[in-house]
């Protein structure tokens, strides 16, 4: 788990541009803010996967959507997969956004790269678990995956209780750095993972 300083800048909009000492300083306490925040947990099940209906076997969930389709043409599996970084680094930017605009925006960017980092440790360790074989993660709101298909996320992973994260009414969650996703499991197969 770490925060990588170039996909932080990159969700800052920064483009090459040289940056002051100001923002030097500014983006390394933002980095350390964000790390000393964030409470990092994570959670996945394994279902054996319906290709033909789009479903999780048991799980009483129809994915929808047809870059889902093509997502997870051929896998016999599907892992659901959760991360979230806390609630107390939701409390630490708000925070910062009011006292400290510039190095709130900074941590919220920072967070955005670690919570990716976060996953990408996920998915590396399924990935082994697997010996390969893995789609990238794909999560509700890409293309025409609904994002109110989180409700199904939220069910499945059990992740008021195992994360502490709960969903509004326009299907976003808290904490928000929280991210859902699938990732497909195809037999005999090398993939990206």
């Amino acid at each position: 788990m770490k925060i990588d300083r170039a996909e932080t800048l990159r969700y800052l909009g920064f483009r090459g541009q040289e940056l002051s000492a100001a923002d030097e300083r500014n983006l390394a306490r933002a980095e350390e803010l964000c790390l000393s925040a964030a409470t990092p947990r994570t959670v996945w099940i394994r279902y054996d996967f319906d290709c033909e209906n789009m479903s999780p076997v048991g799980s009483g969930v129809v994915f929808r959507g047809n870059a889902i389709r093509r997502h997870l043409a051929g896998c016999r599996a599907v892992y659901l997969i959760a991360a979230t970084l806390g609630l107390g680094l939701d409390k630490t930017i708000a925070g910062l956004m009011r006292t400290e605009p510039a190095v709130g925006v900074m941590t919220d960017s920072a967070a955005v790269s670690l919570i990716e980092s976060v996953l990408d440790d996920l998915c590396a360790d399924l990935a082994k678990r697997e010996n390969g074989g893995l789609t990238r993660r794909f999560s509700c709101g890409y293309a025409d995956f609904p994002l109110e298909q989180q409700t199904d996320f939220m069910r499945l992973l059990d992740m008021g209780r195992k994360l502490g994260v709960f969903i509004g009414a326009d299907y976003l969650m808290t904490p928000q750095k929280t991210v859902t996703a699938v990732i497909g499991v195809r037999e005999g197969e090398e993939k990206k993972s």
